[in-house]
């Protein structure tokens, strides 16, 4: 049986090494040109995600690069304090295993442990999917899959070439969120606005992870 995912960051690795290791014949497009590095947000990782990347190998690598924020300083345009929230006690009360990584660092780990069968496709994008599994691609040529996995995220191309434009199934709940990645912490106190200026984040509040000891 032919699989094809799309997406190489988390989700995509990680079904492609289940699926290889059941003798299934797997194929991953990414629309990057290689692993993304671009730095972004940490992800947290809990008891059964743990302990998938217990079983797959992996959990000792997770653990040597593993971060850690233990509160979050919330910001809230209009108010006279900002609202400091203790983010081990919801840690602790959620799951008994939790590590926290940066996505980047964890989709290499996860990429790193495929076996050697599984086909990555870099620079690519899937552009049209028939009925009959035939898929078509920017670049390649069109090729024939008996399953497609739509492993690409918030605004998965999958999805949208399925089941049309996103927008006639998503609504809007009021707030955006805006994620830095900062080479210092020593921030203004009005992190709406530095984040209003970076990138259009509307009115909404803004949240900062602080590192673990500071």
């Amino acid at each position: 049986m032919r699989i094809l995912v799309s997406g190489a960051s988390v989700a995509g690795p990680v079904l492609a090494y289940w699926l290889t290791r059941h003798g299934f014949a797997v194929t991953v497009v990414e629309r990057a040109p290689t692993l993304r590095k671009t730095g972004g947000h940490a992800v947290d990782l809990f008891r059964p995600a743990v302990d998938i990347s217990e079983k797959m190998g992996v959990l000792p690598l997770v653990e040597e690069r593993a971060t850690g924020s233990n509160r979050i300083t919330v910001h809230q345009e209009g108010a006279r304090r900002p609202v400091r929230v203790d983010l081990s006690k919801i840690f602790s009360a959620t799951s008994d295993r939790h590590l926290e990584i940066m996505r980047d660092d964890l989709s290499e780990i996860y990429y790193d442990a495929a076996p050697d069968d599984v086909e990555y496709i870099f620079g690519d994008s899937i552009t049209a999917i028939s009925p009959d599994g035939e898929v078509r691609f920017e670049n390649a040529a069109p090729r024939r899959f008996d399953l497609i996995v739509g492993a690409d995220g918030l605004h998965s191309n999958v999805r949208r070439l399925v089941f049309g434009d996103e927008c006639r199934f998503s609504a809007f709940i009021g707030a955006y969120l805006g994620v830095l990645t900062g080479a210092s912490w020593n921030v203004p106190a009005t992190p709406l606005k530095i984040a209003n200026n970076i990138q259009k984040v509307g009115q909404s509040p803004f949240s900062r992870a602080q590192p673990v000891g500071a």
